[in-house]
C-alpha cells in the first residue's frame, strides 16, 4: 500500500462511513516515499469527514494522522488502531476532537495510560 494509492481511493470514494485497512507488515514504510502512510490515511479522513463513523488503522503512522482525525472527523464513533502513534498526544487529539466517540480498540501501541486516564470521563 502507498500514500498515492490511498489518496486515489479517497478521491474516488469520498463518502466512506467505515474504512478499514490492515497492513500485514505494519513496520514497513509506504513504498512510494519511504514515509509513514500519514498522507494517504489523511486523505481518507479529510475527504470522508462528514460521513466516517468507524475507522480501523494499522501500519507505520505518526501523530499527524490522529491530529487529522481530531480535526476533521467529529462524527467518528469507533476507532481501532494497531502499532501506531508516537505518544499520548495522539490519543488526546482524537478524544478531544471526536464528539461522538464511543469505542476504542488498541493493539500493540505506543500510547500510555496518561492520555486515556486523563480524559476517561469523555
Amino acid at each position: 500500500m502507498t500514500n498515492v494509492a490511498l489518496i486515489i481511493i479517497a478521491k474516488n470514494c469520498p463518502h466512506f462511513t467505515r474504512f478499514r485497512l490492515c497492513i500485514l507488515d505494519p513496520k514497513i514504510l509506504g513504498s512510494d516515499t519511504l514515509q509513514p502512510l500519514d498522507e494517504g490515511f489523511g486523505a481518507i479522513i479529510q475527504l470522508s469527514k462528514k460521513s466516517l463513523r468507524r475507522l480501523s488503522l494499522s501500519g507505520l503512522l505518526t501523530d499527524q494522522v490522529y491530529l487529522y482525525i481530531g480535526m476533521y472527523v467529529e462524527q467518528l464513533e469507533m476507532l481501532s488502531v494497531a502499532i501506531v502513534g508516537d505518544n499520548d498526544k495522539a490519543m488526546l487529539y482524537v478524544i478531544n476532537g471526536c464528539k461522538h466517540f464511543r469505542k476504542l480498540e488498541i493493539k500493540d501501541s505506543l500510547f500510555g495510560d496518561v492520555a486515556l486516564l486523563e480524559e476517561v470521563g469523555k
